[in-house]
Parts: structure tokens; C-alpha cells; sequence
């Protein structure tokens, strides 16, 4: 998983986040989301792939905040 598709999902998940709590449609971000799930399928960490797989995406946001997933090693 790149640095840019690790941002793009952390800032997509949090838009979701976002509108759900505003109560707006959240169709696109979804669909953002299972675009990028695929895209990274096979660099993603594992968790991080189960997570998506579940849609457990309050996990994923946290996981990719604690692991800093952004930054260059």
C-alpha cells in the first residue's frame, strides 16, 4: 500500500465519518472505499484488510491513525 493510497482511504473513511454523523448520503465514499480496498488488496496489512472486508470501518480509521500508515518508514 502507497503513502498516497494509505492517505486517500484515511481521508475518505473520515468523510464518511463526517457525514454520517451530519446525516448526509455517504454513497460516494463507499463506493471510494471499495475501490480503494481492492487497489490495495495485496500490500494492505492484514488487519487492515480484515477490517475492509468486514466493513468495520471505524477500525480501519483507527488502525490507519495508530499505525501512522502515511509516513515513510
Amino acid at each position: 500500500m502507497t503513502t498516497e493510497q494509505a492517505t486517500d482511504l484515511q481521508n475518505t473513511l473520515e468523510d464518511m465519518m463526517n457525514r454520517i454523523t451530519k446525516g448526509d448520503d455517504i454513497t460516494e465514499q463507499l463506493l471510494r472505499i471499495e475501490q480503494l480496498s481492492v487497489d490495495i488488496e495485496l500490500t494492505a496489512p492484514k488487519m487492515l484488510k480484515h477490517y475492509l472486508e468486514k466493513k468495520s470501518y471505524t477500525k480501519a480509521l483507527d488502525f490507519l491513525k495508530d499505525q501512522d500508515l502515511r509516513s515513510p518508514p
